[in-house]
């Protein structure tokens, strides 16, 4: 069936819209309400096929975007149109229409997943995955939610999982109430600036005067805390004066200058840094393609971490780094999956026969040697890559290196690497493109980002860009953020 569109009203949501000015913006434009709960209010579009879901106060709602986005191949969940962190910590998520179902229904669901059935495998594979996430980043993340309600029915009659993901919020409210001290350093203060507003439409009513004590309270303990020690949580450093700043930009620096950038992982960036994901789930279309290979290659595997979270792997899984301290951690991660782990140099052959895989497979490519993908796999083969597109971070290289050329610009466009995919004997069965948000939120994740992505400034060293780092990290304290965008494609082929 045919996808909703998406409200011309949101056109303008950005991280500093606020929710009440989504709220007016869609009331305005003809959306009326249509259910609350504890965490959020939902508004319904004038055709009624259309519900933005907006939480005044919701951390786990990135984490639930995140499920809908990576399942949204099952067809087991929502189909998820916009997500958009707002200012201070609220969350806005806008998807399809969705119907309650008979609470036995609902419960065999839960049931069948919990095992799960293999219908439901994928889908339960995504939800754990995501929710470890979650657990390691979040301090108020609850278990999975297993309430009956959380099953409904799309439009097409299938039924679907909503919100699995929950905060904490008995302990975190009761721990805001009794002991504000402590609960202002667990959660960055503009990540909870409306922590009181949200709407408690099941659990309630929350008393106004409670309401405001507990706001008080909180206010109160923020300025203490900004009193007597300075604040780094890469959103809105507190410094008396510009020496405490620069000191504190310089530790920053030093920081992230010392810290380890091995393997292919990105958590040192976690609460500092963050991406939009493309809205296609790379990581469950890997997990569904070497399921179902026998002989299937990753090409570039960093350290393993993206292949690691597949449950299943091709009955013979090779992998291939060119990177010594990665391939070692590819080795220690895959090796006893029985992953055989190849460590390359940049421009040798892919370490298999002719025609030997039925699966090529690769994440972020520097760049794909179309005629050595096309020699290993057989007639009927698959190529299954996301790739980095054009232009990507350039507002945060151009900061660095001045402006840049149209060839630059246009390097890694998806247009000239399916014109080489074909020449090199490639049917192209899949482009899907994309442009994602990115937003630094200190200067030390921006120092970790370009020694971990080395070819943004080719000859980046905190000593030589120096200036440039106390420029940028003047802008994030002005600013609350440093924005960039990247652009990335999926890519799927088969061999003629």
């Amino acid at each position: 069936m045919p996808v909703p569109s998406l409200p011309d009203a949101l056109a303008s949501v950005g991280p500093s819209t606020t929710y009440r000015e989504v709220e007016a913006h869609l009331r305005a434009a003809g959306w009326t309400p249509c259910g609350a709960g504890d965490w959020a209010f939902a508004l319904a579009s004038p055709g009624g096929d259309v519900v933005a879901r907006i939480s005044p106060f919701d951390p786990v709602g990135p984490y639930t975007a995140r499920l809908y986005r990576e399942a949204a191949g099952t067809e087991l969940v929502p189909r998820l149109l916009a997500h958009h962190r707002l200012a201070g910590g609220a969350d806005l998520q806008v998807m399809e229409r969705l119907e309650e179902v008979p609470e036995a229904a609902a419960a065999e669901f839960l049931e069948r997943l919990a095992r799960p059935v293999p219908a439901l495998s994928a889908l339960a594979a995504v939800v754990r995955r995501v929710h470890d996430v979650a657990l390691r980043e979040l301090a108020w993340c609850g278990p999975l939610d297993t309430n009956p309600s959380n099953i409904m029915r799309a439009a097409d009659g299938h039924l679907v999982l909503i919100d699995p993901y929950y905060a904490d919020g008995p302990h975190l409210y009761a721990l805001a109430a009794q002991e504000p001290a402590r609960f202002v350093t667990t959660i960055p203060a503009e990540a909870r600036r409306h922590l009181t507003e949200i709407p408690l439409a099941d659990s309630g009513p929350w008393p106004v005067a409670e309401r405001e004590a507990m706001a008080r309270a909180v206010r109160e303990a923020d300025a203490r805390q900004a009193s007597t020690s300075p604040r780094r949580d890469g959103r809105r450093p507190i410094a008396d004066e510009p020496a405490a700043d620069a000191r504190a930009a310089e530790e920053l620096i030093a920081e992230a200058a010392a810290a380890s950038v091995d393997g292919w992982g990105f958590a040192h960036l976690d609460g500092r840094a963050t991406e939009e994901r493309p809205p296609w789930g790379y990581s469950a279309l890997l997990a569904e393609a070497v399921a179902q290979a026998e002989v299937a290659v990753d090409l570039g595997t960093g350290g393993g971490e993206v292949l690691g979270q597949c449950p299943r792997l091709a009955v013979q899984q090779h992998v291939t780094e060119a990177w010594a301290p990665n391939a070692d951690r590819a080795r220690e991660l895959l090796g006893p999956r029985g992953v055989r782990v190849h460590e390359t140099a940049p421009g040798d052959p892919i370490p298999l026969p002719d025609g030997a895989a039925d699966l090529v497979t690769s994440r972020h490519p520097v760049a794909p040697d179309w005629p050595e993908i096309a020699r290993v796999l057989a007639p009927g083969g698959q190529y299954l890559g996301q790739h980095v597109g054009p232009s990507s971070a350039f507002a945060l290289i151009e900061h660095f290196v001045g402006p840049t050329t149209a060839a630059q610009r246009r390097s890694r466009h998806p247009e000239d690497e399916t014109a080489a995919a074909r020449a090199a004997g490639l049917e192209i069965t899949e482009l899907r493109t994309a442009r994602l948000r990115m937003e630094f939120f200190d200067v030390g994740a921006v120092v970790w980002i370009l020694r971990k992505c080395v070819w943004w400034v080719p000859d980046f060293d905190v000593d030589r860009y120096r200036d440039e780092l106390l420029a940028m990290d003047r802008i994030i304290r002005r600013d609350g953020s440093f924005l960039a965008h990247s652009t990335r494609h999926l890519l799927r082929a088969r061999r003629r």
